[in-house]
């Protein structure tokens, strides 16, 4: 192995320790504060289907857990290039955009993943899990972590940072169709609302789940859509992104 994978590796695992797994120590009550929406949905959904979609909410709360994490470290990513500088200390050294949107992305599997397990954990009980939802919701964590990093090098100051990533989380997390059965919304919102990373992911893991049937066309193109759009925007983020302050 080349001295240059082993620096990038060691720089990974340092800063998934720095951002991720320090941040579940240090932090662990803003665990609790992601978990907590997703959670309450799934209470209400429960109360009011009387139990007839709890499925929906523990396959939405499995997507919206990783969404969220993704789309709201659209603050973080801002406050550590405008607050922390640490986005200019990593311009001069040899680690690149890659280098750090790889890091990010990891530290936000790591910070991710008491709530992935917890309804990893209710889908194992439930008897929905499908090991190929791992696979899906790293597409999604990559995706929506790119967006979220590409959006927090174009932010001016910390103020804007904090509403950007909350209300970008909440439009992909509650209207696109995690909660419910895609079949409930009209034609017209379901073709607007199907494109975003959320409703994909969902559409698949419920298809996989048991909750819905797709049809082999439908789940062969939302697959495709998925990996096109998680490649377009890791290619977007690396290459349009503003890595240097000039």
């Amino acid at each position: 192995m080349r001295v240059r994978d082993l620096k990038k590796i060691d720089f990974l695992i340092a800063f998934i320790k720095f951002y991720g797994v320090s941040s579940i120590k240090r932090g662990f009550i803003y665990v609790l504060t992601y978990m907590a929406i997703p959670l309450a949905e799934l209470f209400l959904i429960y109360m009011i289907s009387k139990g007839v979609f709890l499925g929906y909410g523990i396959i939405g709360g499995l997507v919206t857990v990783i969404a969220t994490n993704g789309l709201s470290s659209t603050a973080d990513f801002a406050y550590l290039r405008l607050e922390v500088k640490l986005q200019d200390l990593l311009v001069s050294s040899e680690v690149t955009p890659n280098d750090y949107i790889l890091g990010l992305m990891l530290s936000n599997l790591v910070y991710s993943l008491p709530g992935i397990i917890v309804y990893v954990l209710l889908s194992l009980i439930f008897k929905l899990f499908n090991p190929i939802m791992i696979l899906i919701l790293l597409l999604l964590l990559f995706n929506t972590s790119a967006i979220g990093f590409f959006i927090s090098t174009l932010i001016p100051h910390m103020r804007y940072s904090w509403g950007i990533g909350g209300l970008l989380s909440t439009f992909l997390s509650i209207i696109p169709p995690i909660f419910y059965p895609y079949y409930l919304l009209p034609k017209v919102f379901f073709y607007i609302l199907y494109p975003l990373p959320t409703t994909l992911s969902a559409l698949i893991i419920q298809n996989y789940s048991g909750l819905i049937t797709l049809s082999n066309s439908l789940l062969a193109f939302s697959w495709i859509l998925l990996v096109v759009e998680t490649l377009i925007f890791y290619y977007i983020s690396l290459k349009y992104s503003r890595w240097r302050s000039v």
